[in-house]
């Protein structure tokens, strides 16, 4: 890595040099000590004495690492859905893209992982929030379609709009499927029959 001339090589030499300067701009003053809010602390101390936190803790990292993502990636679906009906880059948006990360990162320190897992965690969380907002499009487009068929066999035109006889009865119908079909009533005194057809 420090001397190759491959693409990654030369990327990781890069970000190797920026990082530093980077980290050097970043860090606060030396008297400056940043705390934990007390309703982070509180929160992350309840999430610790479940037990669920409790049996996970003691197994090794691969296993912690899989059931976090795991567990990553369902929390994020339904933010997900939810981010299909916030405008983009809004503050729902952003809302509905970050609300899971506090619960995530609290229950990563809770089960003792490195930091490193982070970048897991952040990837299961995105896979969540794609499958959550492209479930819910499929979901709105059945939706939608499902009630253009509705509009479309609830209309009747003209053009589809017949009578026949049957015996002394003249019956209005709509050649749509599905149709209900009203009956005239005979008029007594002439021996014709009013047709007061309905197409519903």
């Amino acid at each position: 890595m420090a001397n190759g001339n491959c693409p990654i090589a030369k990327s990781y030499r890069a970000v190797s040099n920026v990082l530093p300067l980077v980290a050097t701009a970043l860090k606060p003053p030396s008297g400056m000590k940043f705390k934990c809010p007390p309703a982070v602390v509180a929160a992350r101390a309840a999430l610790a004495r479940t037990a669920f936190v409790k049996n996970l803790r003691p197994q090794p990292l691969p296993a912690k690492m899989l059931v976090i993502a795991a567990l990553g990636m369902a929390v994020n679906v339904p933010f997900g859905m939810w981010k299909e009906h916030t405008k983009k880059f809004s503050l729902s948006w952003f809302v509905a893209v970050h609300a899971a990360v506090p619960f995530i990162a609290m229950l990563r320190k809770s089960v003792v992982m490195p930091k490193s897992a982070m970048v897991l965690t952040i990837a299961a969380s995105i896979i969540g929030q794609v499958i959550g907002s492209r479930a819910e499009r499929i979901r709105l487009k059945t939706i939608a379609t499902e009630m253009g068929k509705v509009k479309t066999e609830t209309v009747c035109s003209m053009e589809d709009y017949n009578s026949r006889k049957l015996g002394d009865i003249r019956v209005n119908q709509c050649n749509a499927e599905g149709m209900v079909l009203k009956s005239s009533i005979p008029v007594k005194n002439t021996g014709s029959s009013s047709t007061a057809g309905v197409c519903y």
